[in-house]
């Protein structure tokens, strides 16, 4: 089954998701890169307007889609201490900036592009709305992943983000990086106009509570499954992306629903039965 991409994304995003994103170092995974879709598809409708932001560069494999998502005169703000890497106190990702400007030329351009090298703790929502001249739409938060960085650059992806913005953040559930989780929760001990409202493919999403309900559905459309849950109190969706086998769609096609009783399906399953005792017998003598 292939991604559940907006039939309205534009062509450059969508090469990107499906291609292009595979040459760029780092860490995005296609159900991430469709979720992303999907909201900014949904901000689109809405009409919200706004930059993008991302704190947390590497080489650019989420920003260029932030990028490629966006339209002029939307400007698009890459925030990353880059070779300045005494700077990254937790080695969380190793930026490189003539990689990345080497990125952004191959897969979109720079002609919206702000580049804000350093330490994004000594950066303030005003600045990264002064750098995107406006608000931003779609902020994602990947820089440093110890607490205080975690909690610090939620508190500049706040300050700068729009009415309608989401704020994308990684690793919250990583078990590698417990300082993200402890920095989300050290933020929303302050009860910032910000609520969850899913969580999947390693990313968890925040936004206004007046727009909660319209990103979450946006949200879970993007998935095979969803389940709802709470976080920090908060509804939210819990997105699957896990795909059916190829034995599990064939039980519940329709075609099988009409043959499985017949002379036919009897024989098949049969055969399949039989199949998977020699396949289990085959493992059992390997293993021997």
């Amino acid at each position: 089954m292939g991604l559940r991409l907006p039939e309205s994304l534009e062509a450059p995003a969508s090469r990107y998701v499906r291609r292009g994103n595979f040459f760029v170092d780092g860490w995005l995974s296609s159900d991430a890169a469709t979720t992303i879709c999907a909201l900014s598809q949904r901000q689109r409708e809405l009409d919200l307007l706004g930059g993008v932001a991302e704190i947390g560069i590497h080489h650019g494999k989420l920003f260029i889609l932030l990028y490629l998502l966006s339209r002029a005169p939307e400007t698009a703000v890459a925030i990353d201490v880059f070779q300045d890497q005494h700077l990254n106190v937790d080695s969380s990702g190793r930026g490189d900036l003539q990689i990345f400007r080497s990125n952004i030329e191959r897969h979109a351009d720079s002609t919206r592009l702000v580049i804000h090298k350093g330490t994004s703790l000594a950066v303030t929502g005003s600045d990264v709305v002064r750098l995107a001249g406006g608000k931003i739409r779609l902020f994602s938060v990947d820089g440093g992943h110890t607490e205080e960085i975690t909690e610090n650059d939620l508190t500049v992806a706040d300050e700068a983000l729009d009415d309608g913005g989401i704020i994308v953040v990684d690793d919250v559930f990583n078990d590698l990086f417990p300082g993200v989780t402890n920095g989300l929760h050290r933020f929303f001990a302050r009860k910032p106009n910000l609520v969850p409202f899913a969580v999947g493919a390693n990313k968890t999403y925040l936004c206004r509570p007046s727009y909660a309900d319209l990103f979450k559905k946006a949200a879970s459309g993007a998935a095979m499954e969803t389940r709802d849950q709470t976080f920090f109190g908060f509804p939210i969706a819990v997105l699957d992306f896990k795909r059916p086998t190829l034995q599990n769609r064939i039980v519940h096609s329709q075609v099988w629903t009409n043959v499985r009783t017949t002379y036919a399906g009897l024989a098949l399953r049969r055969i399949w039965r039989l199949s998977n005792n020699l396949r289990r017998r085959l493992k059992s003598r390997e293993m021997a």
